[in-house]
């Protein structure tokens, strides 16, 4: 049986495309071998022992940044087919988003392989590429790039999950309104769910989360735990909510900050790894004539760019 190495895709700061590795990889830019970083995220954890203790009591973790090295083969059928390929492998990267373009974006690496999928990260450049090559390569037409990158936010994610909703739940009608929304977290790591709503009053779920991996369950003291958002109106058109940390967590459709109308009230829970799809309930007062939507949007996030699940 003929076994397919994994496919690499690099899609550059420019919008260039390479295939690097695996199914359709050019033979004259590819991976070279001693790939470092893409298994699992880096972590650092902290422990502390008291005067008397014996051995240490675990206090927690960080998660740092990803680091990743490898190198790749440019080889040209002549010098000026060379410095052209060197030329745009170089320009598809850089140190940080351009600060000219407010769309732009990173480097992403994306890794595919039967089961696992699409898995992709961000990557900048730690420090200026070195040359490595015996003899000049506009004599040889070729050379070997090592590249040292990072990727600032190390878990890798599934695209489709990025800007689609997972599920939703609208209405046909004004006034108040209640239904279910399903949500899952088949990953190694916590998800932090992001919310779309139209106008109206809004509760929505906050659950804790309890049991066994594969079969997690709302539990615990919090297992039925809702926020009701503020009034969305005309003037807000609707709100984002976003509970990953570092995030602000609720704004509306224009931007405007509304932690200010949440009474002190905030989204305190995560969905765990490895919990199962659940359907948990939504509910809307107030709707506009022509009904409301609530859009649940589930990022997932992997500590491997395969297996896992």
């Amino acid at each position: 049986m003929i076994r397919e190495s994994a496919r690499v895709d690099i899609y550059g700061v420019n919008d260039e495309h390479f295939v690097i590795n695996g199914a359709g990889a050019s033979e004259k830019l590819f991976l070279a071998t001693d790939v470092k970083g893409i298994y699992d995220a880096p972590v650092t954890t902290k422990r502390k022992s008291s005067a008397f203790e014996r051995g240490s009591t675990y206090q927690g973790k960080k998660f740092e940044q990803r680091d990743i090295t490898f190198a790749v083969n440019i080889k040209g059928d002549n010098p000026e087919e060379w410095e052209e390929l060197d030329s745009a492998w170089r320009k598809a990267w850089d140190f940080e988003p351009d600060p000219y373009d407010p769309a732009s974006k990173l480097t992403k690496m994306s890794i595919t392989t039967p089961r696992s999928g699409t898995r992709s990260l961000y990557l900048a450049f730690v420090s200026s590429p070195e040359f490595d090559s015996k003899h000049d390569p506009h004599i040889t037409g070729s050379s070997i790039v090592p590249m040292q990158v990072a990727a600032d936010q190390p878990f890798w994610f599934e695209d489709k999950y990025e800007t689609e909703p997972y599920d939703y739940f609208e209405t046909g009608s004004s006034g108040t309104s209640t239904g279910f929304v399903s949500i899952a977290n088949p990953t190694d790591q916590p998800m932090f769910l992001k919310w779309v709503v139209t106008r109206g009053r809004w509760e929505l779920p906050d659950f804790q989360w309890v049991g066994k991996k594969y079969h997690r369950v709302p539990g615990g003291e919090w297992a039925n735990r809702r926020i009701t958002l503020p009034l969305l109106g005309a003037v807000e058109g609707g709100a984002r909510v976003n509970l990953e940390r570092g995030k602000l967590m609720i704004r509306d459709f224009n931007s405007t900050n509304l932690i200010g109308r949440m009474n002190g009230i905030y989204f305190i829970h995560k969905v765990p790894p490895y919990t199962p799809e659940t359907a948990v309930p939504v509910k809307v007062d107030d709707a506009p004539a022509g009904g409301a939507r609530v859009e649940v949007y589930c990022q997932r996030r992997w500590g491997r760019a395969w297996g896992l699940q």
